[in-house]
């Protein structure tokens, strides 16, 4: 891996655009592909979520952009035909998905764990028999759920915890079609040691101190600046690492993008009315 350190600033040369939109310039044009976009880097390269990458790990303070970026990537894997699930235990974030096929909104902390070990039971089954089922995006929102996660009630069976379950779901989940986007302020203790090897692609807000130290590369120093610009993250994965500025869609847009677009109609043929 490359894990040399980018020297930045916010001179223009150097950092990725401002915004990148998806209903508009370069972020129109670079979202036109078969993936989900995650954003642009500083050369207006599109960077993209695929199957290879892994599931996807967003570490950011709050008011940096992880819900937005949460429901940009909801909304173009539901419109390129995959599953979303969205577990958002205040139920506040993603109102732009109601009511559309194809979402299952996980809000309860008790339905959460169930959830969870359903998906885990799945990805464990599918990956054994080398089936994977349809595409499935798991959007793990940050405000709430990482805390329910950890206060589940243990239980005596596999995947005791929801944590555990969600564990299992990143282990086995990649050969079973299903990725997870997870978001959070901090990574929880129980997954510190094994960050780095179930999210195989990491978006950092601020990669300095313990958070460089939990899902960097392991002796490889942290990047030399960060900035506080809203959906501007470092972006690090075994290709290396690179700032990406996040894409952006509004709820409505989002909406929008999400429901396919209507049949077109067949042209009615005359009715023997007509000729009369």
């Amino acid at each position: 891996m490359n894990t040399t350190s980018p020297s930045w600033t916010d001179g223009a040369t150097q950092l990725p655009p401002k915004t990148v939109h998806l209903r508009t310039g370069w972020g129109w044009r670079a979202a036109a592909r078969e993936h989900p976009l995650i954003g642009l880097d500083a050369d207006r390269a599109p960077v993209p979520l695929t199957p290879a990458d892994g599931h996807l790990l967003l570490v950011a303070p709050g008011g940096h952009g992880a819900t937005d970026l949460l429901r940009t990537l909801g909304a173009q894997a539901l419109a390129g035909g995959q599953r979303v699930d969205i577990l958002d235990v205040h139920h506040r974030a993603h109102t732009w998905a109601r009511g559309l096929d194809g979402v299952r909104h996980v809000e309860d902390p008790e339905r959460l764990h169930r959830h969870l070990v359903g998906l885990a039971h799945q990805a464990r089954s599918r990956a054994a028999a080398g089936v994977p089922g349809a595409r499935r995006l798991v959007l793990v929102e940050n405000d709430g759920t990482t805390q329910a996660l950890l206060r589940s009630p243990a239980d005596p069976r596999p995947n005791g915890t929801a944590l555990d379950a969600l564990t299992a779901v990143l282990a086995h989940g990649r050969l079973a079609g299903i990725q997870v986007v997870f978001a959070c302020r901090e990574l929880p203790p129980p997954l510190r040691h094994i960050g780095r090897d179930l999210f195989t692609t990491r978006l950092l807000a601020e990669p300095a101190g313990r958070t460089w130290q939990w899902t960097g590369p392991p002796g490889a120093a942290a990047p030399a600046g960060h900035s506080s610009r809203p959906g501007l993250w470092h972006h690090l994965s075994p290709a290396g690492l690179r700032l990406v500025q996040a894409a952006h869609l509004s709820n409505t847009d989002a909406a929008t993008l999400s429901r396919p677009a209507p049949a077109p109609s067949r042209a009615a043929g005359p009715t023997k009315e007509s000729h009369l």
